[in-house]
Formats: structure tokens, C-alpha cells, sequence
């Protein structure tokens, strides 16, 4: 386990960590910040004091509002929340079973993790390197339950050549009432070997979770995932672009067009051909079934590597997308990347939203027992 830091070393984390952020992501920060009364604008409201809000002249000026605040301790619960709820690149999911039925959170407490409160977290000012040595903060909102586990990392600017100190959280989060979780993360800084960084990140988070909550985990089986899509009810959800590899060697990826389903390249179009002649196919059944099964080999043999799924909302900018490439890590798990595009939601409601849908229409059911 890493010693103590100095506040000051300490802060620094969330300094580099939040100037390091993309400036819509920024930008979200800030607007969070205003809302829950961390900062104002009002000369009125407040003056700069460690028990009120922290005064700024513009909203615009975000580079000086997350400096100020990342290295005022007040808001160090703010940051530590952010942590819990922001939108995170990568997801990892799984199903889980508690042996014996035990409550989750009353497992956790039972470990000694301290519970996450905003109004009364006091920081022990220590970041870890490895996530076996850390200590997992838990917070448990609306019916969901995140574990944080966050190690310090580092990278050189490519500028001034400095190496940068930052932070880097991996939240584990439960939906109890589905039995399933997911391991969220985002891309490492400049480094060469993210897949290497990546197997090791989810490793040890299973072995973390077998070891010390004794949980049972269990692959996502997405075999029907496509077919589950292209059939829903719900039409807000739609299959927006698929990748199909021949085993010919072949491969295509095709987008949908905004106002319509997308058809499979060459298999789809040629199905799609027979449909709207049926009745020049019908004269001849020999044939079109000879086709039909042509074209059957050729989707069964075929290998498809990832899917892109669109959420259709009513406002445009609450839309976004998401990509569930299979077979990730050696064939083993089901990856979810996290397009963050023009939406301009960047928090956890998008994931929780997308792993819920996924796993209550049945596009991901419970596979294999995850053994070592």
C-alpha cells in the first residue's frame, strides 16, 4: 500500500487528472460544480471561504474553476462523486451470483469498505499503484451500488517532455435486481500497450470480486444479441452498423441510413431481391431454395466483430451510440465501448441505461461460470 501524501501532491491528482479532460467533458464538470453549489457567479451568493460556494467572474473561464477547485480540499468529495457517476469509455459485463443469497451491500460493509458520503468523506490522501494494494471506496444511490477503485498513472507531455501524475478510476458497477455488473474504464494516456493494461484491469477485478466477496461471475452470452435488436419492439433502439467478415476472407460494414434498417452487405440485398420478387421465385422453389441456403452457409460461416447500437431520443442530443465488440480479450468477454459524440449527456445514465436494455430483452443472457 502507497504512504500518505501532502494535500498538495495529493490535490495535484485531480488537478492533472481534470485538465487532461476533453473540453465538452470540461465544460460538464464546471455545470455540475454550479449546480450542486460548489461554485457561484453571483457576487451575492457567496465569497471564497472553504465552507461556501467559491466565487468566479465567468462561467466561461473553465481552465481557472477546475483549477481553483481541484486544489481547494472542499471539494474533494465533489471529484471522488464525479468518479462514481461519470460517463467512462470502456465496460466489461457480466452476470453475477452471491452464494447464499447475501444482501450486497451488507457483503461489502462486512468487509469494512467505507461507504461513500458526499457531506462527510474525509480522504486519507493515499492513491494506490495497483489495484490488488487499493482500497475500493463504495457508493450505494438509487438502487445501484459502485465500487471505485482508483491507482495513480503517469505519461510525459508531448510538448514540455514533463512527466504528468493523474488518477485513474475503475468502478465496478451492481444492478442487484438483474444480477449483473459491469467493470468500467477508460483509455490509459500515451501508452503503447492499452490491450496488455486492459486484460490486466479486468483480471483483477475478478479476482478481486472471487477473492474477497466471493461472488460467482458469469460471462455475457451474446449469440442472439443481432437477431434480439432487428426484432424489438422497442424502435428507439436500432441496429446502426454491423461488421461481417467471410470466411471467403471478405469483410464489409455497413451504416443504416437515419430513416431506415440497414441490410446485410450482398447476403441481406440478395434476400431482400427475393422478397420483392416472390413471385418470379415461386415458378422455380428448386432454385430459390438452392439460394436461400447458399446464402444461409454463407451467414453461419460468417464472423462478425463488433455491432454499433443507436439510442433514438426525442431530442437529437440526447441520442448516442454504443458499439458491442465480441469476443474481446481472446474470445472470452463482451466489450462496450461508449461513443461519446455529439450527445451531450457524459454521465453514468447512458451505461446504466444501455446494460439494462441489454440484459432485460435478452440480447445478453448468462453464459459459462468464470472458473479462475
Amino acid at each position: 500500500m502507497s504512504a500518505a501524501m501532502t494535500e498538495n501532491v495529493f490535490l495535484n491528482f485531480y488537478k492533472s487528472t481534470v485538465l487532461g479532460y476533453s473540453k465538452n467533458l470540461q465544460k460538464y464538470v464546471c455545470d455540475l460544480l454550479n449546480q450542486e453549489g460548489y461554485i457561484t457567479f453571483d457576487k451575492q451568493e457567496s465569497i471564497f471561504d472553504k465552507d461556501k460556494k467559491i466565487l468566479f467572474k465567468s462561467k466561461k473561464d473553465w481552465k481557472n474553476i477546475l483549477e481553483t477547485t481541484t486544489m481547494t480540499s472542499y471539494c474533494i468529495p465533489f471529484y471522488e462523486y464525479w468518479e462514481f457517476i461519470k460517463l467512462y469509455k470502456y465496460s466489461v459485463p457480466f452476470f453475477y451470483e452471491i452464494p447464499d443469497e447475501k444482501e450486497l451491500l451488507e457483503l461489502i460493509k462486512s468487509k469494512d469498505i467505507v461507504i461513500f458520503d458526499e457531506k462527510q468523506y474525509q480522504s486519507k490522501y493515499i492513491i494506490n499503484v495497483t489495484l490488488e494494494d487499493a482500497e475500493p471506496l463504495c457508493l450505494n444511490e438509487n438502487e445501484n451500488i459502485f465500487l471505485k477503485f482508483v491507482l495513480q498513472k503517469s505519461f510525459v507531455n508531448q510538448e514540455t517532455f514533463d512527466r504528468i501524475d493523474y488518477r485513474y478510476p475503475i468502478v465496478i458497477y451492481f444492478n442487484e435486481k438483474g444480477k449483473y455488473l459491469e467493470i468500467r474504464y477508460d483509455s490509459t494516456k500515451y501508452n503503447t500497450s492499452n490491450n496488455e493494461n486492459y486484460e490486466k484491469i479486468i483480471n483483477d477485478c475478478i479476482n478481486w470480486l472471487k477473492s474477497e466477496l466471493q461472488i460467482n461471475l458469469y460471462i455475457c452470452d451474446h449469440r442472439n444479441l443481432i437477431e434480439v435488436i432487428k426484432n424489438a419492439d422497442d424502435k428507439s433502439v436500432k441496429l446502426y452498423k454491423q461488421m461481417m467478415e467471410m470466411s471467403s476472407g471478405g469483410s464489409a460494414e455497413l451504416t443504416a441510413a437515419e430513416s431506415s434498417d440497414y441490410v446485410l452487405p450482398f447476403v441481406g440485398e440478395i434476400r431482400e431481391l427475393i422478397d420483392e420478387n416472390e413471385e418470379l421465385f415461386s415458378e422455380c422453389s428448386d432454385a430459390k431454395q438452392l439460394i436461400l441456403k447458399y446464402l444461409d452457409d454463407k451467414e453461419a460461416t460468417a464472423n462478425y466483430p463488433y455491432i454499433y447500437v443507436k439510442k433514438i431520443e426525442p431530442v437529437e442530443s440526447q441520442s448516442y451510440m454504443y458499439k458491442v465488440i465480441f469476443d474481446y480479450l481472446n474470445h472470452r468477454y463482451t466489450l462496450l465501448q461508449h461513443i461519446t459524440g455529439s450527445c451531450k449527456d457524459l454521465g453514468m445514465e447512458r451505461m446504466n441505461n444501455v446494460i439494462k436494455y441489454l440484459c432485460e430483452s435478452s440480447s445478453f443472457v448468462k453464459g459459462e461460470k468464470i472458473e479462475y
